[in-house]
């Protein structure tokens, strides 16, 4: 599997944003390429909001995620010396713009297929045996999901909303097990 970044950066006129497209994947390995590419950007002097979309991602790691959104927050959550905001904003997107989907899914289905370590933690059907799974594949799906939620163009549809409430009493289910002890050993 190639493990790179491959964005493909465009700047909007008619919403003056700009949007990187990420086709690849983010990982640990892959995520300053794209912390550059943002900070470019504002080097740049363009101080329009940033969408980073990952809808064409061939995998999106969690860790590597929760990473950005830190490393995001700093460089747009700060100042310029001349205490003039940095930015307006970068945001994180998982589905396809309205702009950008077909007329199918604009009517409000579109498939998404989850690829990378979100395919091992849920089915294609969504009704996978969540037990068999580690921990880690379980918060994977988890954040995945939420994002997905997340998103307005999913509008939380109900088989997002179960399916993340599915994960969630499975994680509940493994915490009060966990939680239990045996009353035969000591303390």
């Amino acid at each position: 599997m190639d493990r790179k970044l491959h964005a493909l950066v465009k700047f909007d006129v008619s919403t003056d944003a700009v949007e990187i497209d990420v086709r690849g994947s983010l990982n640990q390995d892959s995520r300053p390429a794209l912390v550059y590419i943002v900070r470019r950007i504002r080097r740049m002097g363009i101080t329009s909001h940033v969408r980073v979309g990952f809808s064409h991602a061939t995998l999106v790691e969690s860790q590597a995620l929760a990473g950005l959104r830190n490393d995001l927050n700093a460089i747009d959550g700060g100042a310029t010396e001349g205490g003039h905001s940095t930015g307006s904003g970068v945001s994180l997107e998982f589905m396809a713009r309205p702009s950008v989907l077909s007329n199918e899914a604009a009517a409000g289905s579109k498939s998404m297929a989850l690829t990378g370590d979100f395919s091992a933690s849920i089915d294609a059907g969504g009704f996978g045996p969540l037990d068999k799974y580690s921990d880690d594949e379980l918060f994977a799906a988890s954040d995945f999901v939420f994002g997905l939620l997340d998103q307005p163009t999913t509008f939380g549809t109900p088989e997002l909303r179960a399916q993340y409430d599915t994960i969630g009493t499975e994680i509940s289910r493994r915490e009060i097990k966990d939680a239990t002890v045996d009353p035969s050993e000591p303390l």
